[in-house]
């Protein structure tokens, strides 16, 4: 009860550290009008128009000929957000939005991901009828006083060595998943989310932060048929992105699953397979669609009626019955929201100390 009641606390107190973002935002020329609510944030620049929700569900929306995909969460005061973006390029987003003390300045730090390999860019904007203090003027350098006596030469040292850290190729590392897959409704292309629930540590020194996120794909859905044939959806993890925006890019693949998970998971294609109803139901299910339709028969032919002429209706019903049972059992594989899966590295990841979060 005790550490229930300490996690609340600290829940509390990370909710109340959110800021507001609310207001008209201004850069150069361009405006950036925000209205945040408890569930969603708002916002609206030029012709464009968009929200990021704030309850950990995927946002989507267009914004000219591009598709975009974003996720959020909060880092104390700051707010991630975490965009894939699809049109004539593919690339990722992953901003750090963040209030100055006064509430008059937004920086919005933007780090962006390409092929080609990776950009950072800062962009500052200030509250509508907000004007910055000038930066101070430089003074005049002031003249070195030239030293009596030679000063003594400096004793010579090896620069001190950058830590470097290493997460080491076949890692195992448990994520959950921010959205839902399944073969019903997935398609090829289609973006995964998903973050760290513990952390990763080398040398006593977390490199991985829990929270921090990662992005993958879904590289083939195939659904199940009706009566044959199980659903199959083939996964790839692309990128992790830690808390500060340091990203690494990989492409691993799925190991396991709990069991959330619907389907059986095969760690060396990381596919997720469809598996049939055992538990009896759709078996009852069937078998009653059946007796239902034989014990119409039999009493349209001890009323009088022929069994032939009930027969078709009786049969077209047990049919239509056997079919929906069919499709409501038939083996799709999913991973719904909140799936814990293990994901095993097929590089290895380096880090510098300067890169790490803290």
């Amino acid at each position: 009860m005790a550490r229930v009641a300490a996690l609340l606390l600290l829940s509390s107190c990370l909710f109340a550290a959110n800021e507001d973002f609310s207001g008209t935002w201004t850069l150069g020329n361009q405006r950036l009008v925000i209205a945040q609510q408890d569930s969603a944030i708002r916002c609206s620049s030029g012709d464009s128009h968009w929200t990021y929700n704030l309850n950990g569900d995927e946002s989507r929306y267009r914004i000219d000929a591009e598709s975009r995909n974003s996720v959020v969460k909060w880092e104390g005061a700051a707010l991630l957000v975490n965009t894939l973006v699809s049109g004539p390029n593919n690339y990722t987003e992953m901003d750090r939005w963040q209030l100055s003390r006064d509430g008059n300045v937004l920086t919005i730090r933007r780090q962006t991901v390409t092929a080609r390999g990776t950009s950072e860019i800062s962009f500052v904007y200030y509250r509508e009828g907000y004007t910055p203090a000038p930066p101070p003027q430089p003074t005049a350098p002031v003249a070195p006083i030239a030293p009596r006596a030679p000063a003594p030469a400096p004793i010579r040292r090896d620069p001190p060595q950058q830590s470097d850290y290493l997460i080491k190729t076949g890692t195992h590392i448990p994520l959950s998943f921010r959205n839902t897959v399944d073969t019903k409704h997935s398609h090829e292309g289609d973006h995964i989310y998903l973050e760290t629930i513990q952390p990763v540590a080398v040398d006593g020194r977390v490199v991985i932060p829990q929270g921090s996120y990662v992005n993958g794909h879904v590289t083939q859905s195939k659904p199940a048929g009706v009566v044959k044939g199980k659903g199959e959806l083939y996964i790839i993890f692309d990128a992790l992105v830690l808390p500060n925006g340091t990203s690494r890019d990989f492409r691993s693949r799925l190991a396991s699953a709990d069991a959330s998970a619907k389907g059986k998971v095969d760690s060396k294609e990381g596919k997720v397979t469809g598996e049939r109803d055992t538990s009896g139901e759709a078996r009852g299910a069937a078998e009653g669609a059946g007796i239902g339709a034989a014990v119409g028969g039999i009493a349209g032919s001890a009323a009088g009626h022929p069994i032939t002429g009930l027969g078709v209706g009786a049969g077209a019903g047990a049919a239509a019955g056997l079919a929906s049972v069919l499709v409501k059992h038939r083996p799709d594989a999913a991973l719904p929201k909140g799936t814990i899966v293990d994901m095993v590295l097929d590089r290895d990841l380096h880090f510098n100390a300067a890169e790490l979060p803290f």
